[in-house]
């Protein structure tokens, strides 16, 4: 499934600034890191998987492109716009535990924190039986895939021709 992802992306991994939300293992950043990605930041709560990302950075040579941020999401999504840089992340994952809304939360809080770069894209992955809203304030889903049980989302911003 990542690298189906990565086909879809193709290039936008180059010079990108990432943002890898519910990181996990921190494999999307990493992947993104690997395909050119100037920086990554990963986010997640867990220690072990807090571990783990800093082990897989370790072990992929990332370390002075990656940033790793212990933070409980499902408390606000505030402190992200310090961590945001000038122009904003080009692509943010969003990765959570599936079937909990948390994507969906996520995507309302995202508008009002002006972290998405103008052209970037939010990849969200979800249970899927779930079905996507379509428009959020300021977003509006371009493309979606289905990978067995999985399905990926792909966010854009609203163009100013869109209604």
């Amino acid at each position: 499934m990542r690298e189906a992802l990565f086909s879809i992306l193709g290039e936008r991994s180059r010079g990108a600034r990432v943002l890898d939300l519910y990181a996990g293992t921190g494999a999307l950043g990493l992947e993104a890191l690997s395909r050119g990605a100037k920086s990554a930041v990963f986010v997640d709560y867990g220690e072990a998987a807090l571990g783990l990302i800093r082990k897989n950075i370790e072990l992929c040579g990332f370390a002075d492109r990656s940033l790793v941020v212990r933070r409980d999401l499902a408390r606000g999504a505030a402190f992200l716009r310090e961590l945001c840089p000038a122009g904003g992340f080009d692509l943010i994952f969003l990765d959570p535990p599936y079937r909990q809304g948390l994507v969906d939360s996520f995507m309302w809080s995202l508008a009002g924190l002006a972290l998405l770069a103008e052209e970037g894209v939010v990849v969200a992955e979800e249970g899927a039986e779930v079905e996507p809203v379509e428009v959020y304030p300021g977003f509006i889903l371009e493309d979606r895939r289905r990978y067995g049980d999985t399905t990926i989302w792909f966010y854009n911003h609203c163009r100013k021709d869109v209604a």
